[in-house]
């Protein structure tokens, strides 16, 4: 989008309450739009402008030093944009009337206020805690703050290099035990801190699958992968009380349905929510998602108070549901926005796709648009294709499995989401997609993409492109599936269904679908006398390439009600 500046500069004053992805973003733009404007941050915290997303990593090591996500530090920052910074100050009211701020500088304690013309809110979340007492608790942390990951560190390490039970001096004979309450994204990221310091390590999440906003088509992957590692995940399952030790320590979790879990360690990935007590003080209105509300120019209900980040509500482009979505890109983007207006600009941020990927021990996970869930519970005519393909050419050294999940409108064709699991590649063609969905792409027209190609890092048939010829066979009714959860429905009823597999006889009789009859593709065209045409036929192979093959061979011989396994086998057994 092009900037459009005012010929008039700017010189009043702004106040951002917030230092971190969108205040620090609201606060450069505003200074390039306007040499002459007073620009003044605060924040409560010591540190602005750090990489929060770094912090599980320099709990695991991989990251040595704190001081690398330190993106600027205050003499830094203040000195290269000519802008104010106080830290260590809490914002503690707002008057939007009198256009004042009341503030409380934390090391005197003192309260003073201050005016502004403009002011921006960028506050962020706040934790979710469901006990007042586990913030109390020595061994009980959550990850917000350089201090934080600071801490969690230190303590991981007292415990291993000590062999002591939540500091209490007793020696033990077992691994030390870290218990992750919700199965979120920062607790599924420190997993991999926990493990390389053996510890044992349980999820407890109150959902039917860890990471809910992905869909369990892609989450199933990883629900195995981690119990291959020898983590407990506990679904289904809510904590009901802890009970603490002399040294105030959690000792034990109790569960819904009356089990005990031993913690040393207890880490509370439960989440957050949009933090909004002083947008609420001052009586800003905020939406049913809990955050603040803005217009296309980041203005809140009052004029002269703009909201960015994850404190603000945020209009999903594909589902048109307004919330906070509590990832730094957006933010990012939201407080250029903010403070550019501030400043007397006109920029306009009207929607956003949100697109993610999580890093768990050495795998990953990758979502833009909406899940196939939300399509479902929108009561859009959404369909979805799984695809497993490299993540470059076979033949070149290194190559590995990804799983993608693409949800579509059935009618339309329109590409609504995409999820993705695997060790490499994930990155890429998630982002192909959001820009797909963002161009409001048919599936068949994925196929008319031209990829850069070379075997180290893809295939001369792009998986994005494998993606748009099966939606072009399925436009022109050259192809028809049949998800793994209907067929597994199907089978439990008992239905009156011909399974199919049509791989080789060895990779049959490594593993396959209960009751499948196994007829190699190679082999179809001759055995088509011992087919009934008149029977409901499920075809499978692998990934659904020689099963299409297969589909093609029974359409072609006049058997009508055949249908492909979406995704084939590796759909069914859903193992990295």
């Amino acid at each position: 989008m092009q900037e459009k500046y005012n010929n008039d500069n700017f010189n009043g004053k702004i106040i951002i309450i917030g230092g971190v992805a969108a205040g620090t973003s609201a606060a450069v733009k505003a200074r390039r739009k306007s040499e002459d404007a007073e620009i003044i941050i605060y924040d409560k915290y010591k540190y602005i402008s750090y990489g929060t997303c770094g912090l599980p990593y320099f709990v695991s090591g991989k990251i040595s030093s704190i001081d690398k996500l330190i993106i600027n530090t205050v003499e830094q920052f203040e000195r290269r944009f000519n802008i104010k910074v106080r830290v260590l100050h809490e914002v503690i009211n707002i008057d939007p009337q009198a256009k004042t701020v009341k503030i409380r500088d934390l090391g005197t304690q003192k309260e003073f206020t201050d005016n502004y013309d403009k002011l921006i809110i960028a506050t962020g979340t706040t934790p979710l805690i469901p006990d007042e007492s586990l913030s109390r608790a020595k061994n009980v942390f959550s990850l917000r703050t350089i201090d934080d990951a600071c801490n969690l560190k230190e303590y991981i390490s007292i415990l291993t290099s000590k062999n002591t039970v939540s500091g209490t001096g007793a020696t033990y004979n077992r691994r030390p035990c870290a218990v992750i309450i919700g199965g979120g994204y920062i607790g599924l990221e420190l997993i991999d801190a926990f493990l390389l310091k053996d510890f044992e390590v349980t999820i407890i999440e109150k959902m039917d699958h860890i990471l809910p906003v992905f869909d369990y088509e892609i989450i199933e992957y990883l629900e195995n992968y981690l119990n291959s590692r020898g983590v407990k995940i506990l679904k289904n399952t809510e904590v009901e009380s802890f009970e603490q030790d002399g040294s105030k320590a959690i000792k034990e979790v109790r569960l819904s349905g009356g089990r005990k879990l031993k913690s040393d360690l207890i880490f509370l990935g439960i989440g957050a929510r949009p933090d909004t007590r002083l947008a609420k003080k001052c009586g800003l209105f905020t939406g049913t998602s809990g955050a603040i509300i803005v217009n296309e120019y980041m203005q809140t209900s009052h004029a002269d108070v703009y909201a960015a980040g994850d404190c603000c509500e945020c209009r999903d482009f594909v589902s048109g549901i307004r919330q906070s979505y509590f990832l730094a890109s957006i933010a990012n983007i939201q407080g250029r926005c903010a403070g550019y207006n501030a400043a007397g600009g006109d920029l306009r941020f009207t929607d956003s796709i949100p697109t993610s990927i999580i890093k768990v021990v050495d795998v990953s996970a990758a979502k833009t648009g909406i899940s196939f869930y939300m399509a479902k519970k929108l009561q859009l005519n959404a369909a979805k294709i799984e695809l497993h393909a490299l993540n470059h050419a076979g033949y070149y050294p290194g190559a590995s499995m990804m799983h993608m999940l693409l949800i579509y409108d059935r009618v339309t064709g329109i590409v609504l989401g995409f999820e993705a699991i695997g060790k490499d590649g994930i990155d890429k063609k998630t982002d192909i997609i959001s820009v797909a969905i963002r161009a409001k792409m048919k599936i068949w027209e994925l196929l008319e993409l031209n990829l850069c190609y070379h075997p180290e890092y893809g295939s001369a048939k792009d998986p994005v492109n494998i993606l748009g010829m099966i939606g072009q066979n399925i436009e022109k009714g050259e192809n028809s599936f049949i998800d793994v959860e209907e067929l597994r429905d199907l089978i439990k009823k008992k239905d009156d269904i011909v399974i199919i597999d049509v791989r080789s006889e060895k990779e049959f009789v490594a593993g396959h679908i209960e009751g499948a009859v196994n007829i190699a593709v190679d082999d179809l065209r001759e055995r088509l006398n011992s087919l009934d045409k008149k029977s409901s036929i499920v075809l499978n192979c692998k990934t659904s390439y020689r099963s299409y093959l297969a589909y093609r061979i029974l359409k072609n011989a006049g058997f009508e009600n055949v249908r492909n396994l979406n995704g084939s086998y590796l759909s069914w057994d859903r193992k990295l």
